[in-house]
């Protein structure tokens, strides 16, 4: 059965993912942005370039991978409980390109009708969202971080992860290659190598490999491994 409530990649989030991709460059999320739709049902449509009627933004807490599909990125926002006093029909993400400052709506979702309360009324509620996105590319998603925020992470709960065995020995200096589909942002990602395992030292044990701005799909091993070891990499973006 069809979702009644669901998020959309825009066109133009689809268009910003693929001139992050194409540049090398990442898609930076800044805000959850809710509107009361003029207190009327919506639909998402990809062709939404803003809310029918935006009432308040708030920062990105946190973003998750979902477990079954790592394509979805899972948003998250809290709106306190001293915020409020309009209805939620709509939600947005805005986003823009890194290094650039001009946003666009990226996600556009429809919300079940909600009036979030002030104290005032008398209830002390925090309205919790979340929102799965679809990636139309593997380009890199980042989040801006706030003191808003109820949560300060930059991590993925779900990390890239792989196992692998190398066919071939690694020189001390030489370059480990990593599984199809697993790749970082050198100096931006956070990297847990380990082999045979033993949790490997960041320059101690290896050291990233700067990609001219792109992603990465290897790593500099500062000691032998053969033919046959086991290597499991963890990548939290």
């Amino acid at each position: 059965m069809a979702s009644t409530y669901y998020a959309v990649l825009t066109d133009a989030g689809a268009a910003l993912e693929a001139r992050a991709l194409a540049l090398g460059k990442a898609v930076v999320l800044t805000k959850i942005a809710v509107g009361d739709a003029n207190l009327k049902d919506v639909t998402p449509l990809s062709s939404v370039t803003r809310l029918v009627h935006e009432v308040h933004r708030r920062p990105i807490d946190s973003r998750d991978r979902d477990r079954n599909d790592p394509k979805i990125a899972l948003l998250h926002c809290t709106i306190p409980a001293d915020v409020g006093g309009w209805w939620i029909y709509e939600v947005g993400v805005i986003g823009h390109l890194e290094g650039e400052t001009t946003e666009v709506l990226y996600a556009y979702a429809n919300h079940g009708k909600y009036y979030k309360v002030l104290p005032q009324d008398g209830q002390l509620i925090t309205h919790e969202i979340t929102i799965p996105i679809i990636q139309s590319t593997n380009a890199e998603l980042t989040i801006e971080l706030s003191d808003e925020g109820y949560i300060t992470r930059r991590d993925f709960l779900y990390p890239l992860r792989a196992t692998w065995t190398i066919a071939a020995a690694v020189a001390a200096g030489g370059y480990l290659a990593f599984p199809s589909g697993i790749d970082y942002r050198p100096s931006k990602n956070r990297i847990e190598l380990h082999w045979l395992g033993l949790k490997l030292s960041p320059d101690k044990d290896f050291q990233e490999v700067s990609a001219g701005g792109a992603a990465s799909m290897s790593v500099k091993l500062l000691f032998a491994a053969d033919a046959g070891d086991e290597f499991q990499v963890e990548i939290y973006k």
